[in-house]
């Protein structure tokens, strides 16, 4: 029975793709979590997303045979500048790094999901907003953002649900320790932070685009953002993600930075938090978990201990992909005599590419960040009004990567790559931002 609805389910998903492609990439996106659906066609498994995302690419191929001319016009943007360079080596890093791996089976998954397929889809992204005109292109990335927003604000309630039901979330997480976190359809609390707190400034940005745009205004959107923000706050904080509301936090001050109106009160506001925070006494528990010296915090920092000694012993090639677990178990160790699981990933957004696809792929990584803020920062050309929010929204991303790993999973892979298309098409003649 679930066969056949999955079967009748894609087989619509690829008439609407057929017909109306750039809805269908919003749908995409609107429909992140079936990344966790999952089973196999003949031996090899897979997942409803990752189907999903197949047929968009049969399709453009199908549809794009004879456009090889207009394909590498349109993907002009990420030609002879520091992204190419950065997507180059990361991607043949990645590719390396399957070859080194434990399990190559295991690895080609993940070196398909998380690299190989969303950069396709960035790059079809990149080539459909090319198409449309400045307006139009405004109108497609507000949907995609739009899609990104349904699914957080479903991902959001169903958090909240949780919280006062228990429902579907595992006893680790709920009744072990009286901890009580929720944990949304991921499984896991921290997944509910890494997704929504990027979210929450493009949240802002549709808030923001319905009061500047005349044409084209949709009070959905609108609503569903201005319902989104509070209750992926509680979200997050239910999920008790000290690193989604830091990276919440931190994703909005760095866009009140950005505006000159709101650049000093943004900067006072937080240089009076940091010296609230020192100022606190010692044995307070937001001090402790933010110094890292809570339990939580401890076990992290041992996390990173053994991880850069992994690195040490193979500082090129890392653990390669999906080998983390096996090669760490040699330097493993106990926190304050308690024996702790070995993670998948060390809880660290630049140790998590270093071990994953070596130092090759770190410095490929480091280059598209670094090429993300100079091009919105340093400008050398009118961008859209959405450039900023794009910004913050990285921002966010990057610093709940200081304590976790928001890149390796389906949907933040995927999402990843969004921000970076963004960026790409965002460039306008007709707009600019006040920064």
């Amino acid at each position: 029975m679930i066969s056949a609805f999955i079967l009748l389910f894609l087989v619509c998903f690829a008439v609407l793709t057929w017909f109306r492609f750039s809805v269908a990439l919003v749908a995409l996106f609107a429909l992140l979590p079936f990344y966790l659906i999952r089973y196999a066609l003949g031996p090899l498994p897979t997942t409803l997303l990752e189907n999903m995302i197949w047929i968009i690419l049969i399709i453009f191929a199908i549809q794009h045979r004879y456009d090889y001319q207009k394909i590498t016009i349109g993907l002009e943007h990420i030609k002879k500048n520091t992204l190419a360079i950065g997507i180059a080596l990361f991607l043949l890093a990645a590719t390396v790094s399957l070859l080194t791996a434990v399990n190559m089976r295991s690895a080609a998954g993940v070196w398909k999901a998380f690299f190989i397929e969303p950069f396709l889809i960035f790059l079809i992204i990149i080539f459909t907003a090319g198409k449309k005109t400045a307006e139009e292109k405004n109108l497609f990335v507000a949907r995609l953002i739009g899609a990104l927003l349904f699914v957080g604000l479903a991902t959001s309630l169903f958090a909240i649900y949780q919280h006062f039901t228990g429902f579907l979330v595992p006893y680790a997480f709920w009744e072990n320790r009286h901890t009580y976190r929720v944990t949304g359809w991921y499984g896991f609390p921290n997944a509910v932070g890494l997704f929504l707190a990027p979210l929450i400034p493009l949240a802002m940005f549709q808030i923001h685009n319905y009061w500047r745009t005349v044409k084209d205004r949709s009070p959905f959107l609108f609503f569903m953002a201005l319902l989104f923000i509070p209750a992926a706050i509680l979200a997050i904080f239910f999920a008790q993600s000290t690193g989604g509301l830091i990276g919440a936090v931190g994703g909005i001050g760095f866009l009140l930075l950005v505006y000159k109106k709101t650049r000093w009160p943004a900067a006072a506001i937080g240089i009076v938090g940091i010296m609230a925070l020192f100022l606190l006494p010692a044995a307070n528990p937001l001090k402790q978990e933010l110094l890292f010296q809570d339990r939580s915090g401890q076990i992290r920092i041992a996390i990173y201990a053994e991880t850069l000694a992994l690195l040490k012993e193979r500082p090129v090639f890392g653990a390669g992909l999906a080998s983390y677990s096996e090669r760490i178990a040699p330097y493993h160790r106990t926190v304050n005599g308690e024996g702790i699981e070995i993670f998948h990933h060390p809880h660290n957004i630049l140790l998590t590419m270093w071990v994953n696809i070596g130092i090759l792929g770190l410095i490929g990584f480091l280059m598209i960040i670094f090429w993300f803020f100079r091009t919105a920062i340093f400008p050398q050309q009118k961008y859209s009004l959405y450039t900023p929010f794009l910004l913050s929204s990285m921002t966010a991303l990057l610093i709940t990567g200081l304590v976790d790993s928001p890149y390796m999973k389906n949907d933040l892979a995927l999402f990843f790559w969004l921000l970076l298309a963004g960026m790409v098409v965002s460039p306008q003649k007709s707009q600019t931002t006040s920064s």
